[in-house]
Parts: structure tokens; C-alpha cells; sequence
């Protein structure tokens, strides 16, 4: 498969960002306006048995500095795209997921009732509600701990990476079976990206 080269180095953090629009634009919609009704999935054991650590928010926001960070060390721009389209390519596989079955976590059961109206308005702003299967976080993070992989400060990116897919389900955005759809999306993407030439 061949795919253009839409970012250039030169002009990088304004095409990147321009770039994002329509994802960020898409991801919100959806999340927003299911077509079906959205459910909430029954706690497994294994979810009753991780603990509720709200202190872990900043590192699940901590997710953009990852994204950033591995972007703008990448060799060249055809790394820069390659990021970017295996991104993309995670989004238009978990979206039928978002569209036909869209799961919330019941956060209310974790938060207190003095935090939760405050909790809920950061979840709506940050991350789209109805948007936790699979999770977007997750595939993304494992696609970038793949980008990091041959790069300087492996160690400390891949245990930034496995914090940020740990803080999903800490802070009460996501269930086990999220975690486990979003590995699943990434291995279809990284399937999809060895085949990706990307043209000059």
C-alpha cells in the first residue's frame, strides 16, 4: 500500500497539528453521538480488584507529551508520517466499535460525590465518554512504544509507555477488556503499517 507523504519537516508543528484536526474532530463526535445506546460493561474481578488512583490522571494526560515526544524524534519525514497514518489507521478500526457499541465506565462509583461532578466535566472534556472499547489509548501507546523502540532512552520511554496503558485503567477510564481490544487494534495496525509504503 502505497500513501502519500503529507507532512514535511520544515513545517512540521503546524501541518501536524492542522493534520489532527479531523482525528480529534471525528473521535469527539463519535463519542458524543453513538448510534446506539451506550452501555456499561459488568466489573470483572479483575477490575474490582485494581485500585481507584485518581493521583494517576497526569500520567494518563501524559499521553500527549508521549505522543509529541515521539514525533518530534523521529529520523525523518517519512517516520513523522508512518506515526501519524498508524494513528489514524487505529482510529478507523476502533470506530465501528464506538459507533455500534459504545461502552462508559461507571466513574461515579469510584469518585467521590464532592469530585464527581469535577471528575465528569474533565472526562467530557479530555476523552470522549462513550469511547471506552477498545481503547484508543492504549493501541496508540503500544504503536508509539514501538516507534521508540530502536531510539536513545528505550527503557524510559517503554516505562513511560506501560505507566500511561496502567494509568487507563488506575483512574477508572477503562475496563481490563479495553485494555485487551486496544492490543488487539494495535497488532491489526502494525499489521497494516508493514505493508504501508509511504511515497516521496
Amino acid at each position: 500500500m502505497r500513501l502519500p507523504r503529507l507532512i514535511k519537516r520544515h513545517e512540521f508543528w503546524p501541518a501536524y497539528a492542522l493534520a489532527w484536526a479531523p482525528y480529534i474532530a471525528l473521535y469527539q463526535i463519535v463519542g458524543r453521538f453513538p448510534l446506539r445506546t451506550p452501555v456499561q460493561l459488568r466489573l470483572s474481578a479483575i477490575d474490582r480488584a485494581i485500585p481507584f488512583w485518581p493521583e494517576f490522571l497526569p500520567v494518563y494526560v501524559g499521553y500527549l507529551v508521549y505522543y509529541w515526544w515521539t514525533v518530534a524524534r523521529s529520523e525523518d519525514d517519512v517516520q513523522a508520517n508512518r506515526i501519524w497514518y498508524a494513528t489514524h489507521f487505529e482510529l478507523l478500526i476502533s470506530l465501528p466499535f464506538f459507533l455500534l457499541y459504545p461502552v462508559y465506565m461507571p466513574r461515579e462509583l469510584f469518585y467521590s460525590p464532592e469530585a464527581y461532578s469535577w471528575a465528569d466535566g474533565f472526562w467530557r472534556w479530555f476523552d470522549a465518554p462513550y469511547n471506552c472499547f477498545p481503547s484508543l489509548h492504549v493501541s496508540n501507546v503500544l504503536m508509539l512504544m514501538q516507534f521508540n523502540h530502536h531510539r536513545d532512552y528505550r527503557g524510559l520511554s517503554h516505562a513511560f509507555g506501560l505507566l500511561i496503558i496502567a494509568s487507563t485503567m488506575l483512574v477508572k477510564q477503562h475496563y481490563v477488556v479495553d485494555v485487551a481490544a486496544g492490543l488487539l487494534v494495535y497488532a491489526a495496525a502494525a499489521w497494516i503499517m508493514r505493508r504501508v509504503i509511504i511515497e516521496d
